[in-house]
C-alpha cells in the first residue's frame, strides 16, 4: 500500500484526439487533472496522422498544468501510456522524421498482406508495425534511412521524459517480432531497448524537467497500451470485468481466463484481454462537427434526448474498424420527417447495440461480471441509455481518465508502492452505479440493427 504524506503519482495518457494528465494522492484520490485536444489529421481516406512536435508539446503542457496544482507534493513517479499501435519515427538526433502513424492508418495493410504471403500470418502488431515500417521503406526510401527510433506512442513519451528509448516486451510475448523484423529486412534495434511495464524506464532529465515543471529525477514507467491501463484504472481484477472506455476509440475489454486466437496476456496472474477498439467517437466527432452549433457536444446530446426511442425508424449502422477502410456507418431507412435530433439518437443507440454485440461475444467465452464505463463520451444519458440496450448496470469511477490513471497505479507498482497491479487496481473506486430502463422496444431494435448490419456487410 502506498504510505501516507504529501506524495503523489502522475498518469500521462496520449489519445487519438487528446492527451490527459492526472494526479493522485496515496488513497488514489484525484489532486489534479488536465485534458488538450490533440489534432489528427485526415488528408484522404485511410490516412491517419498525428504531429510529433504537437504531442511533445502538449504532454508538457498538460503536465505543467497538473504540477502547478500540487503545491508541495513530491511526485513519487510518473506513469505513461497511450493509443497503440502509432508510430514514432526520430532520426538520430531525435528528431521526427515523418507524421505519426496514427493506429486509425490502414496504409501499412497492403504491404502486410503481402509480407504475410512470405512470413506467415501476423497479428494486429506484426501488421501495424512491420507492416509501416515496411510500406515506409517502399514508398518513402529516402525517409526510412533517415530514421533512427521507431517508437510506440507510449515509449515516445517515455523517450521525451528520460532520452531513452524502449519497447514494449508484451509485442515480443504476443508476437514473434524479432524474426518478423528480420525477413522484412527491418533492423530490430531500430526498436530500442524491451522493457516491461514493472521496469523503471529512467528518470526525468534536466531539459524535461524544466519544460514540464517536474523535479529532476522523478523515476518514470511506460505502462501498458492504453487499453489495458484503462482497465487497471478501472479497477478491473476479476474474471469478467469488463471497461467500455467512450474515447476516439470505443475501447471493450474484459478480463478472461480462457485463451483465444484474440486474447492477450493481462496484468493479473492468470488471466488474459479480450479486447475490441472500434472507432465510435471518431464518428461522433465527426457527427458533432457537421451537425452542433459550434461543435457542441452537450447540444448535440440534448438533440438525441429530444428523440423518441428507436428515432422513428432511423437507424445508423457502425459500419467500420480499424480493419474495414472503406465505410465508416450509414444511415438505414431515411426519410423527409427525420431530423437531426433523429440522427443524433440513432448515433447513439448504434453504440448502445454496439456494445451490446460486443457484450454477448465475450460472453461466449465467459459471463461479463460488472462494466465500468468511463472516458469523455460517458455522460448520463449515453450510459443510461447503453445500460437500458444491454440490461446491465454500468459503473461510473470517481475519476473519468482511466487509461492515465492506469498509468499512475503502474508506476506506483513498478516503484514499490504496492505489491502488484492487483492491489493497485483495488484503490479505485466507483463513484455511482447507473442502471437503465425497462424498453422492451430495444430487444427488437437490436435485432434489426444485427439484420442491418449483416445486409451491409460490416465485419469487425
Amino acid at each position: 500500500m502506498m504510505p501516507e504524506g504529501g506524495r503523489c503519482l502522475i498518469g500521462v495518457d496520449v489519445g487519438t484526439t487528446a492527451v490527459k494528465s492526472v494526479a493522485v494522492d496515496e488513497r488514489c484520490e484525484l489532486l489534479a487533472e488536465a485534458r488538450l485536444p490533440l489534432n489528427l489529421f485526415s488528408p484522404s481516406r485511410g490516412i491517419f496522422t498525428h504531429d510529433a512536435g504537437e504531442i511533445r508539446d502538449k504532454v508538457f503542457e498538460s503536465l505543467r498544468l497538473v504540477m502547478r496544482n500540487l503545491e508541495k507534493r513530491r511526485v513519487e513517479a510518473v506513469g505513461v501510456t497511450g493509443q497503440s499501435v502509432s508510430l514514432v519515427l526520430l532520426d538520430e538526433s531525435g528528431n521526427p522524421v515523418y507524421p505519426v502513424l496514427s493506429h486509425l492508418d490502414n496504409r501499412a495493410d497492403l504491404a502486410a498482406m503481402e509480407l504475410e504471403n512470405s512470413l506467415g500470418k501476423m497479428g494486429y502488431i506484426g501488421r501495424k508495425l512491420v507492416g509501416n515500417l515496411a510500406w515506409l521503406k517502399k514508398h518513402e526510401p529516402n525517409v526510412f534511412e533517415r530514421v533512427s527510433k521507431v517508437l510506440d506512442m507510449k515509449e515516445y513519451v517515455g523517450y521525451l521524459l528520460t532520452g531513452r528509448s524502449s519497447v514494449d516486451k508484451l509485442w515480443f510475448m504476443v508476437e514473434d517480432l524479432e524474426r518478423l523484423c528480420l525477413d522484412a529486412g527491418i533492423n530490430p534495434s531500430l526498436l530500442g531497448e524491451v522493457m516491461s511495464y514493472s521496469d523503471v524506464l529512467g528518470y526525468v532529465d534536466d531539459k524535461a524537467a524544466e519544460r514540464a515543471g517536474l523535479e529532476r529525477g522523478v523515476p518514470v514507467v511506460v505502462a501498458l497500451g492504453d487499453s489495458l491501463a484503462a482497465m487497471i484504472g478501472s479497477g478491473a481484477v476479476e474474471e469478467g470485468d469488463m471497461v467500455d472506455v467512450a474515447g476516439a476509440t470505443e475501447v471493450m475489454a474484459m478480463l478472461v481466463k480462457e485463451k483465444t486466437p484474440h486474447s492477450y496476456p493481462s496484468y493479473i496472474s492468470g488471466l488474459n484481454m479480450i479486447s475490441i477498439s472500434p472507432p465510435l467517437g471518431l464518428i461522433h466527432k465527426w457527427l458533432v462537427e457537421k451537425i452542433s452549433p459550434n461543435s457542441d457536444y452537450m447540444a448535440f446530446e440534448r438533440l438525441a434526448e429530444d428523440a423518441s426511442p428507436g428515432s422513428d425508424g432511423l437507424m445508423f449502422v457502425a459500419q467500420g474498424s480499424k480493419t474495414m477502410k472503406d465505410v465508416e456507418a450509414s444511415l438505414v431507412s431515411l426519410s423527409f420527417c427525420h431530423g437531426w435530433n433523429h440522427v443524433a439518437r440513432s448515433f447513439f443507440e448504434a453504440v448502445a447495440y454496439e456494445l451490446r454485440r460486443v457484450v454477448e461475444i465475450f460472453e461466449q467465452v465467459t459471463k461479463v461480471r460488472r462494466i465500468v464505463s468511463s472516458g469523455g463520451g460517458a455522460t448520463r444519458f449515453v450510459t443510461k441509455l447503453k445500460a437500458t440496450v444491454v440490461g446491465k448496470p454500468f459503473q461510473i469511477p470517481k475519476i473519468r481518465e482511466t487509461a492515465a490513471l492506469g498509468a499512475a497505479l503502474t508506476a506506483a507498482t513498478a516503484t514499490g508502492l504496492f505489491k502488484n497491479l492487483a492491489e493497485a487496481a483495488s484503490s479505485v473506486k466507483i463513484a455511482e452505479t447507473i442502471h437503465g430502463e425497462n424498453q422492451p422496444i430495444y430487444d427488437e431494435l437490436y435485432r434489426q440493427y444485427l439484420a442491418s448490419k449483416n445486409r451491409l456487410g460490416a465485419d469487425f
